[in-house]
């Protein structure tokens, strides 16, 4: 398979590229940061020997910079089988809504609806030329129509997700386009742990997953994939309470008791 993967030079994105490397699949990374690509490019070749992986540069907030990433993923792959709308932000404040500054919900909101938005729009184009193609768009707090204490701005720009899968699936009826929302989780990655609490971390150590392996779970269903409107979820109701009941067994999974990440 050919695939497309914005925000993937790190956490669930990197690993969901991995993911899909090992199963012999061509893939496209991209981030901001050309720094991140290369490393990351360094390490997925290092990891799997053979593996068929091109990094781009792309801001998902610029229309242009989410053109130029089309154009070079069909260069390299010729057509594309899945695009993964994955690049996001909390807007890197975690506080009430009324402290929260002006860069911090521009960033949010133009990261996660107008990129995704951005990124569906150039992906519909070239799938309905192909007439087939999957898009996936990330699901997080905020989705599920919970509140997101704290992170406001991200809440609300992930609670859209769900009513834009509503919108695209009426738009690319016939067209052999799946439009559909991935579900990971609570994973442990910079975007969750960059402002939490120590008493968050301790809550962290029961519920959430290293993105490895929340990504060796969805990449085979996404793969697999028919029809449109679905949502591939790594962790339902029932085992999220599970971890709960059970979270005396996972302390210090991830944080020792001083909150300090514990390293693999």
């Amino acid at each position: 398979m050919k695939v497309v993967i914005t925000g993937s030079s790190k956490g669930i994105g990197f690993a969901l590229a991995k993911e899909f490397l090992k199963f012999g699949d061509s893939v496209i990374i991209s981030s901001r940061s050309e720094e991140n690509i290369n490393l990351a490019l360094t390490k997925l070749k290092e990891d799997i020997s053979e593996a068929r992986v091109f990094g781009q540069l792309c801001d998902v907030t610029k229309s242009e910079e989410i053109k130029k990433l089309m154009d070079f993923s069909l260069e390299k792959l010729g057509e594309i089988d899945i695009w993964v709308n994955n690049a996001g932000t909390s807007g890197f404040e975690y506080d009430h809504l009324v402290n929260i500054s002006d860069e911090a919900i521009e960033n949010a909101i133009r990261t996660n609806v107008i990129g995704t938005l951005y990124g569906c729009r150039e992906a519909i184009k070239i799938m309905t030329k192909q007439g087939k193609g999957n898009i996936f768009n990330l699901a997080g707090m905020g989705s599920n129509g919970m509140a997101s204490p704290n992170l406001a701005a991200y809440g609300t720009s992930k609670s859209s997700m769900p009513q834009l899968l509503k919108s695209l699936k009426k738009e690319t009826k016939d067209t052999g386009i799946g439009i559909h929302l991935l579900y990971p989780g609570m994973v442990l990655t910079d975007l969750l742990i960059r402002n939490a609490t120590p008493e968050a971390k301790k809550f962290f150590n029961m519920v959430v997953e290293r993105p490895e392996t929340v990504a060796a779970k969805i990449v085979p269903q996404m793969r697999l994939i028919k029809g449109t409107g679905k949502s591939i979820k790594y962790s339902g109701t029932f085992k999220f309470f599970m971890k709960m009941m059970t979270g005396s067994l996972r302390k210090n999974r991830f944080f020792d008791k001083e909150g300090n990440l514990i390293e693999e």
